[in-house]
This record gives C-alpha cells, sequence and structure tokens, in this order.
C-alpha cells in the first residue's frame, strides 16, 4: 500500500508537471512572430509640422510627440542658435550612431530629414550585404552640413524614429579669434590706403616696390576674408556625423520561453519526492505476529 501510494503521487506531479510546461509552451508560441518596430514611414512629415526653435507651446509640443511616437525629446541639447547668439561665434558638432530595423526606409528617412532641414550631404559610405551569404547587417556612414536653427529639430526628428545608440554634441567659441581677425583686416585695409596714395605720389623708380609691398597686403587680406568666412559657415552649419546600424530582431524558440517554467516544475517534484521520502523513514515499521 506504501509503494502504491508513493506512485501515485510521483505520477500526480508528473502529471501536474506536465500541465504547466504544456501552459508555458501555449503562451511562449504567440512570441515566435516577434513585434516589429514600427518602420519610419511617415515620420519626414514630422520636419514639417514641428517648429526649429526649442521655444514653442507645450500644447504644440505634446503633439508633435505624439505625431512622432516618442515619449520625450530626452537627447535634445539645448543650442544657442546663430539668431539667438548675437555676436558670439559658437560651432557645434554632432556624433550619432542609430540603430533601425528597417535599414533602407531608415536611410532614406534619414536623408529626406535633412533635405527637409534645408542641409546637405558631405560624404557616404553605405555597407549592404552579399546575396550569394548569409545576410549581415548592413551599415552607412554619413556627414551632413545642417543649418544650425535647424539642428535641435533635427535630433528631435531622429530621437523619435530611431534607437540612439550614441550622441555625441559639441561646442566651441570662435569669438575671439573672429574678433582679432576683424581688427586685423581693419589695419590691413589701411595699409592699403596709405600704399595706394603712396605709389600715386611716388617717382617711377620707388613704384615698383610699392607696387610689391601692396601686393603682400591685398595677399594677407585676402587669407583673413578667407578664415572669416570660414568661421561664418562653421558657426551658419553645424557638422553631423551619422552611423546608421541594421539590427535585427532576436527570436526566441518556445522552449527558451518554457525553460522557467519547466525549472519551477522539476524543483517541485523534487521537493515532493523528498518530503515522501523523508514521512516514510519516519513512519514506524508494523510487523506481523503469527496466530
Amino acid at each position: 500500500m506504501k509503494k502504491k501510494g508513493l506512485v501515485l503521487t510521483l505520477v500526480l506531479a508528473a502529471a501536474l508537471l506536465l500541465a504547466a510546461c504544456g501552459g508555458a509552451m501555449d503562451s511562449a508560441a504567440p512570441a515566435s512572430e516577434p513585434a516589429r518596430a514600427p518602420a519610419p514611414t511617415a515620420a519626414p512629415n514630422v520636419v514639417m509640422e514641428a517648429p526649429a526653435s526649442a521655444d514653442f507651446a507645450m500644447d504644440e509640443a505634446e503633439e508633435i510627440f505624439q505625431f512622432g511616437g516618442a515619449e520625450t525629446d530626452y537627447f535634445r541639447f539645448p543650442t544657442l542658435t546663430p539668431s539667438r547668439a548675437g555676436d558670439r561665434r559658437l560651432i557645434y558638432t554632432v556624433t550619432m550612431s542609430l540603430q533601425t530595423h528597417d535599414f533602407l526606409a531608415g536611410q532614406r528617412l534619414l536623408l529626406d530629414t535633412v533635405a527637409e532641414a534645408e542641409g546637405y550631404l558631405i560624404s557616404a559610405d553605405i555597407r549592404g550585404y552579399d546575396l550569394r551569404r548569409v545576410p549581415t547587417e548592413r551599415r552607412a556612414e554619413f556627414r551632413f552640413r545642417i543649418p544650425t536653427e535647424q539642428l535641435e529639430q533635427f535630433i528631435f526628428v531622429v530621437e523619435n524614429n530611431y534607437n540612439i545608440w550614441g550622441l555625441q554634441q559639441s561646442m566651441w567659441e570662435e569669438t575671439d579669434r573672429y574678433q582679432r581677425q576683424t581688427w586685423g583686416l581693419d589695419d590691413l585695409r589701411e595699409q592699403e590706403t596709405e600704399l595706394l596714395e603712396a605709389i600715386e605720389a611716388a617717382p617711377a623708380g620707388q613704384q615698383a616696390a610699392l607696387r610689391e609691398s601692396l601686393a603682400e597686403v591685398r595677399r594677407a587680406i585676402r587669407e583673413l576674408e578667407a578664415a572669416q568666412a570660414a568661421i561664418t559657415s562653421n558657426v551658419i552649419y553645424s557638422t553631423v556625423d551619422v552611423q546608421l546600424f541594421e539590427a535585427f530582431e532576436l527570436e526566441t524558440s518556445s522552449w527558451e520561453k518554457a525553460a522557467p517554467a519547466l525549472i519551477i516544475g522539476l524543483l517541485v517534484v523534487a521537493a515532493v519526492v523528498v518530503v515522501i521520502i523523508l514521512v516514510t523513514k519516519k513512519r514506524p515499521v508494523q510487523t506481523e505476529v503469527p496466530e
């Protein structure tokens, strides 16, 4: 009778274990098709709807967030744009690494967003995969020039449509350098005026040397003007380096999903067996006395 009770208990525990595993398998079965992240298809309109400045009303911001699909703009950095910087010369650079499940759509969205911001492409390096082999992750590297006035809005669109793997924004100021160049240009232009007057008043034998000095002064003026133009261009247009990576969705098998329930079931069965063994050993052995 004791053996029959032990066997019955083990059978009951095994049945409970199988039922628990079966329920875990059924609940894990629908997860074999992983949920894809929403493909960034309609997002180019975000640039058209959202204002360029960060000083917009909260109700407009909420509408933009709902349209773009993100809850917060946690990657947006405060940027002092040229229109708000006054006489200061501030230069911004941004480096970001982005992930997307739909590589072609994500690439097209990125290019369209730059075009909507009135920026332009400097360089592109796109790496696909060989169709004769197992597909590998595709990637692309871009360098853009985006108006600083639109930089915050560009980051806003990116964070609403990509997984931002990394983002770095830096700023340095060229105000002092630009001012020194302006003072140097004023001095050189005064020298140019004085040399022109001296050439007109000097005799023919001295004009050649004065003209050489005038050519050197004008060359220095052109160099300073080019340096100032470069600073102005970097202030108006920020340099943005983007790395775009394709991310595959990881599929988890049903057995992997059911593994925790299976382990718990085995522990329960082991505990029941141990308890039964201990209880059986503690019971006194009854001996039958022959009549």
